[in-house]
């Protein structure tokens, strides 16, 4: 399951149902962004560290160690770190003993790491989630209708200022400032 889900869409957002089924293509997105924005991936203590394989055709990820034991279920999102082509967010469809096999939602790269991986369980705090509906929202409902650059415009009577600064994607600061609570701070 993604940052958020289009049920928990229509329910953080004043979109209709057909609305949030076409925006929940901008998930995906909000999701990668809402991890640059909070320098944090929302990983837990749960995951395992491992020489593992990925098979594109089959969708798998095979450790040495055991998924099942380290308490891995279906369903969980997790993050992959240190992987060649890989790194990022999945949703894992099933889980046997030492093998993932991950949903359709995105494809993985074949790749014989040979190098130790760490793939860990992801939790989305609620105010994440509403915070992920509102930038979905905006994606949807005011970025197709403001020119990139533009702080004002006016049309005959009608008149509107945008005084909202903004972030480095273009979001409102007012949506994404409500992440500063869970940025993490990393020294490189």
């Amino acid at each position: 399951m993604a940052v958020i889900t289009t049920k928990e869409l229509l329910l953080y957002s004043n979109l209709t149902a057909t609305a949030a089924t076409i925006a929940a293509e901008l998930i995906p997105m909000i999701q990668d962004r809402i991890a640059i924005i909070a320098n944090n991936q929302f990983t837990t203590d749960l995951h395992l560290q491992d020489d593992m394989v990925f098979n594109a055709a089959a969708r798998t990820i095979v450790a040495d160690s055991s998924f099942a034991g380290e308490g891995f279920l279906s369903a969980d999102d997790i993050y992959i770190y240190n992987s060649y082509r890989n790194d990022g967010y999945y949703t894992v469809a099933s889980v046997a003993t030492v093998t993932l096999t991950l949903t359709t939602a995105k494809s993985v790269v074949a790749e014989l790491s040979g190098r130790s991986i760490l793939i860990s369980v992801v939790k989305w705090p609620v105010d994440v989630k509403q915070i992920a509906a509102r930038m979905v929202a905006y994606d949807y409902n005011v970025r197709p209708a403001k020119s990139e650059g533009v702080k004002a415009h006016s049309l005959g009577p009608f008149s509107e200022t945008f005084s909202d600064s903004e972030d480095q994607f273009g979001y409102p600061k007012s949506i994404t400032d409500q992440l500063s609570s869970y940025r993490i701070a990393r020294l490189m």
